[in-house]
Formats: structure tokens, sequence, C-alpha cells
């Protein structure tokens, strides 16, 4: 059995690979043989026998997370040599030990796996942050979609994987034909997708953000960017509304005092 990792870590994000490859190789799926694709623009992640770094270029937000689907189709023929993909954030970070059986689906989940907040179930499905554009291909009717799925933890099986990103690809490139960008760029595509279909769902429990209280002993946390690049630089790179900077210079103020 062999897994492959994929990995974005552009600009700044490099700063996060170290502690997630320690963490991946202490806790992630231990005794399988793991190969890790990186997509990158640093000189500092080297090539290895377990490590394959695959050079990209840094074109800002959203290209540079829309842009995965097109990576992971640059390296299908390589990926064809495993049985299970698996794509991480570059700020993941392993806590636990995670086992085949808590992340390998099965026909009865189309072989695929995401990760979905416990936080939506609480809110009506009209405040799920779906795309209701009806010029992009990941359209959601209002009726659609029984889980709002996260970007930062997805896989499966190779070929189902494969097939996955292929439709995404093309659906992006539509939207990018048409110049259009989905409302949370890559992760309305992948819920478009997932509308009609039934993954293996994974809690909060799998990939929750490190400023939440809870689950109070989590298996994986997506750790807080703003700490470790500078709440400035996400304010800029993202284009985050000004909101946002006032309530990460309160937030500070109040650590401070």
């Amino acid at each position: 059995m062999k897994i492959a990792i994929l990995y974005i870590a552009i600009g700044p994000y490099e700063k996060f690979w170290l502690e997630f490859h320690r963490s991946s190789e202490a806790f992630f799926l231990e005794s399988l043989p793991k190969k890790y694709f990186v997509f990158t623009d640093s000189e500092n992640i080297q090539s290895s026998e377990s490590i394959s770094v695959i050079p990209v270029t840094d074109q800002g937000w959203p290209r540079n997370t829309l842009n995965r689907f097109e990576f992971f189709d640059s390296v299908t023929s390589q990926l064809s040599d495993v049985d299970y993909c698996f794509f991480f954030n570059a700020n993941t970070l392993f806590l636990k030990p995670i086992l085949s059986e808590e992340v390998f689906s099965d026909s009865l989940h189309d072989y695929l796996v995401n990760l979905s907040f416990h936080t939506f179930l609480s809110k009506p499905k009209t405040l799920w942050p779906y795309d209701r554009n009806p010029a992009s291909t990941a359209f959601m009717k209002p009726e659609e979609g029984e889980r709002y799925y996260q970007g930062g933890f997805y896989g499966g099986r190779t070929e189902e994987f494969l097939a996955m990103n292929s439709a995404l690809l093309q659906n992006a490139r539509q939207d990018d034909a048409n110049g259009v960008i989905a409302r949370n760029n890559d992760e309305s595509h992948m819920n478009r997708y997932l509308a009609n279909r039934h993954p293996l769902c994974l809690s909060t429990q799998y990939g929750r953000p490190e400023e939440w209280m809870e689950p109070e002993d989590p298996s994986i946390i997506f750790r807080r960017k703003e700490a470790i690049l500078g709440f400035v630089r996400i304010f800029r790179q993202k284009k985050k509304p000004f909101i946002y900077l006032l309530r990460q210079l309160h937030a500070k103020l109040k650590r401070t005092y």
C-alpha cells in the first residue's frame, strides 16, 4: 500500500513545511510508505527519495489555490503508482496517530474522504457558503448539498481522486474562460462535485482551526496563519476586507493587555 501526500508551499507558506512533514511522518498512516509531492517556489525544500519537489511560480491569491487542480494533474502519471492520495493545507499539523481505518474510504462513500466542520450543522443551509452564481460551474441550487466540505483536507483512492481532480480542473478552466472565479475558489468547485456523491465525512476532529476550543483533543489542527505569517501579510495577500484587519488588531491588543 503506497500513499501520496500532495502539498502546496508557495511564498511564505514554506514556513509550515518542516513541522508538517515531521508531524505527518510521526502520526499520519505511520506504518505505510508515503511519497510527498511538494509544489513550491522555494529553494529551501529539497527533493529526496520520499519527497518530490515540483517547481511552480507564485501567482498570488486566489490563483495559487485554484491552480491546485493544474498542479495535481501535472503529476498524474506518477500518482498512478500509488494506492491513495491525500491533500493537506500547508498549515496542517498532526497531533495524534491517524490510522488507515479512519481515512480510507469504500464503495459506499465513493472511495473519497472529505472534511466538514461541525459548525455548519447548526446553521440553515441558506447560510452555507456555496457558490450561488449561475455563471459559475460551481453553482449550487438552494435545495442542493447535504454537507459543506472544507478544502484543507481531502483524498481518496487514487482512481477516484484523479477522476475528481480532472472534473474540477475542467470546471475551473471553463470558469476562467468565462471570466468567473467561484466564491470560495477550489473549495466551491469541490462542493459542487460532491453534491451528488457521498464521501466519507470527517469531523472537525480531523481539521480543527488552532484558535477554536472544540473539539478539545483534535487529531489534526490547522495552525493559525496569522501567528506564523503575520495578519498584515494575510490581509494584503488575500485582499481581506478592512474589518478583518480591525478584528486582528483588536485580538492582538486583548492578548497583550
